[in-house]
């Protein structure tokens, strides 16, 4: 993602009020409406947006001294983003499956990536390789499984208006996942038992 300056909330606010008064002919006096510039900046800046001014979350390994070498899944991991199209919200559930190799991640950790690299305009395509990306990076495994399902709000609540059950599933694989075919059938078969005890 490119960026040409650091977040200004100050300018996102004026550019907010500018919107809704110049460019909607909304009046302010509305109190529905007299603080939504300064909600909505605060929103966008602190919480959609939040990773544009952070660095990304530091990883905690720890020494896989008893050459664990079996799948470690983490599932159900909710995320929430934000369209780079249309600046509406997506957002789903991640499942995130790795081997390792000579260390292990914190758990919360991979938690904490996915969040991380939500939190600014995105698309799910890009979103799924950077988390995967990183983790390969931070962590050196022997493979990663990443499966991504989100719900975008351009497609349910405006264009083709799908609702809220069509969504997008995004994977990325690495390593063994992506070269033996048994991993990624066990990898695949561990997701699929745990969207069924969700049921």
């Amino acid at each position: 993602m490119q960026r040409s300056s650091g977040v200004q909330i100050n300018i996102v606010e004026k550019c907010m009020h500018n919107l809704i008064t110049q460019g909607l002919g909304l009046s302010l006096s509305d109190p529905n409406l007299a603080d939504t510039p300064k909600r909505v900046a605060r929103m966008l800046c602190n919480e959609f947006f939040e990773s544009l001014d952070k660095l990304p979350p530091k990883v905690t390994v720890f020494p896989n001294d008893k050459d664990y070498d079996e799948i470690i899944m983490l599932d159900n991991v909710p995320y929430s983003s934000t369209c780079a199209h249309h600046f509406v919200t997506f957002g789903g559930l991640a499942w995130f499956l790795y081997v390792p190799d000579k260390i292990l991640a914190g758990a919360s950790k991979i938690a904490r990536i996915i969040h991380y690299f939500s939190k600014k305009p995105q698309i799910q395509e890009l979103l799924s390789r950077e988390i995967v990306d990183f983790f390969v990076d931070r962590v050196q495994p022997k493979g990663v499984m990443l499966v991504m399902r989100g719900t975008h709000q351009c497609m349910s609540c405006r264009g083709v208006k799908t609702g809220n059950d069509a969504g997008m599933v995004t994977s990325v694989l690495y390593g063994c996942f992506k070269d033996d075919p048994a991993a990624r059938d066990e990898g695949l078969q561990l997701i699929q038992m745990s969207i069924t005890d969700r049921r």
